[in-house]
């Protein structure tokens, strides 16, 4: 087993360390450190069983670096390293699950040794005991939870299995009720075990993020009963989903139907599906009770999707977010599958990831990142926040927007100024040389200095302000698009609407229409 010394007097450090013969015994010492603080360092670089620390020391104790070690890891042992004076401390120690303690003024190799070798068993034995509970809970789960979510499985897809299940969970007198359990963030798992929710005869894992808990009734209860059972069932079990710490928040749960025999199961997952499907496009509620009827599932937004992806690979980052907001308008109006719009809203930002490249063959962010933002989607549960979140995806395709210079000023007073004259003046006929002399800088070199600090002509940078103003004001809809285009200084609306085309990837009357 490893072993870490904390202590802050070297004679003490190398003291121990020369005390016994760690390897002929079974330890390997990884290391000494001065104080707490370093001491958790060691233990980042190293794999540490045993810590031997004083009390005493500068910056971080003992006995705080124990509380460090217990709040992050249950099976380090600990011995404490004590003066005749320090009996308090000790105490304090022990509370904190010291093994022993080791007076320094008495130390001898003989105790040191037993000591360590009596924290190497008990260690041992916690381990081994802590192994086999999970073994036991892994083989219960297997046993029956897993057996039971198979048998489902099965029989939803094939028929198959009936009588057993109907033995399992449909006992003479009784029928069973579904509450769907469906968890928002990634990694969150409600503490959902068949064992510990009362009343419960089986909770399923249906998929990665979503279980089915069945409940067990008396068929000789009146409606009313029966009613304040299931409704009451639900509330707890939200209530326990919100209890059990982070992740809770996005979670929700749908109260299903009475189940009076096996036979109706399939139907119980069809009506989570229609309660799942009106609420990701309805109030996003956090218990659903109610059974909204026959769903019709309209198609994905597939031309929108060509469209997207087009505008991505041509480095087009206006008309790549506008496609991507039409493609989110589009399934609010259509109402597709949830999870199939999951699914593909995920693919199309998978795919538009490997053509959103920069100039110099660069993408914002690394790809672990990007997929580790992508598994989002599957835990958005709702078409708003869903929509918000794949319209802020495509805007962060690039690291820098194109033709945004709001971000990050230029260094350069002279761009600076040409910039905010452009943002002042966008609406008159100005042109490169206006731009040079406000500044004072000859045109040509002004234009050289320009694309230098920025990436881009005077000319695009003009042409992009334009068209941002143009946009400002036509999701306003308070004016007509001739009016729109001389109020940004085109010179007619013909070749504003084929500029705006070009940047946005829609006509100005097109981008006008989706934004009302």
């Amino acid at each position: 087993m490893n072993v870490l010394i904390v202590d802050d007097e070297p004679i003490i450090r190398v003291g121990l360390r020369t005390l016994v013969d760690w390897e002929e015994h079974g330890f390997r010492l990884v290391g000494e450190a001065s104080d707490g603080e370093e001491a958790l360092e060691a233990m980042k670089r190293e794999s540490v069983d045993i810590v031997i620390t004083d009390i005493r020391m500068p910056r971080m104790d003992g006995l705080a670096l124990m509380r460090e070690i217990k709040s992050r890891r249950d099976d380090v042992g600990m011995l404490v390293l004590s003066c005749l004076d320090d009996f308090a401390f000790v105490k304090e120690a022990m509370k904190l699950g010291a093994y022993d303690y080791v007076l320094k003024p008495t130390m001898e190799p003989e105790e040191l040794l037993a000591l360590l070798q009596s924290v190497r068993t008990k260690l041992a034995d916690d381990r081994r005991t802590k192994r086999e509970i999970a073994e036991w809970q892994e083989q219960l789960e297997q046993s029956r939870a897993y057996r039971l979510a198979e048998w489902l499985r099965e029989y939803v897809r094939t028929g198959e299995g009936e009588a057993r299940l109907s033995a399992e969970l449909f006992p003479p007198g009784f029928g069973t009720f579904s509450i769907w359990v469906e968890a928002g963030d990634a990694g969150f798992r409600p503490a959902l075990d068949e064992w510990t929710i009362p009343d419960s005869r089986a909770v399923v894992k249906w998929s990665e993020r979503t279980w089915i808990v069945l409940y067990g009734y008396a068929k000789s209860l009146s409606e009313k009963e029966r009613h304040d059972l299931m409704f009451g069932a639900a509330q707890s079990l939200l209530s326990r989903i919100r209890d059990n710490g982070e992740g809770g928040g996005t979670s929700f749960v749908c109260l299903g139907p009475v189940i009076p025999r096996i036979q109706d199961f399939a139907q119980a997952i069809q009506y989570h599906q229609r309660q799942l499907h009106a609420r990701f496009y309805g109030s996003a509620d956090k218990l659903v009770t109610a059974d909204p009827g026959p769903v019709a599932e309209g198609p994905l937004p597939l031309e929108e999707r060509s469209d997207f992806l087009r505008a991505v690979s041509n480095g087009n980052r206006e008309a790549a977010v506008h496609w991507m907001e039409a493609a989110v308008e589009s399934i609010r109006r259509h109402k597709p599958n949830a999870a199939k719009t999951q699914s593909f809203l995920r693919d199309m930002l998978a795919l538009a990831y490997g053509f959103a490249e920069h100039p110099d063959g660069t993408r914002n962010g690394d790809d672990g990142a990007f997929s580790e933002s992508l598994d989002r989607i599957r835990s958005l549960s709702h078409i708003e926040a869903l929509g918000e979140f794949v319209v802020d995806a495509a805007r962060r395709l690039w690291a820098k927007p194109l033709g945004d210079e709001a971000g990050k000023e230029p260094a350069n007073p002279f761009i600076r100024k040409a910039i905010r004259f452009m943002r002042e003046h966008y609406g008159r006929n100005i042109g490169t040389v206006d731009i040079a002399d406000h500044v004072k800088l000859s045109r040509s070199y002004l234009s050289d200095l320009f694309g230098k600090e920025t990436g881009e002509s005077l000319t695009e940078t003009l042409t992009r302000i334009r068209i941002e103003e143009a946009k400002k004001k036509l999701r306003s809809g308070e004016m007509k698009v001739y009016e729109v285009a001389e109020a940004v200084g085109f010179a007619d609306p013909k070749s504003f609407a084929k500029t705006f085309k070009r940047l946005v990837g829609c006509t100005p009357k097109e981008f006008e229409a989706a934004h009302k």
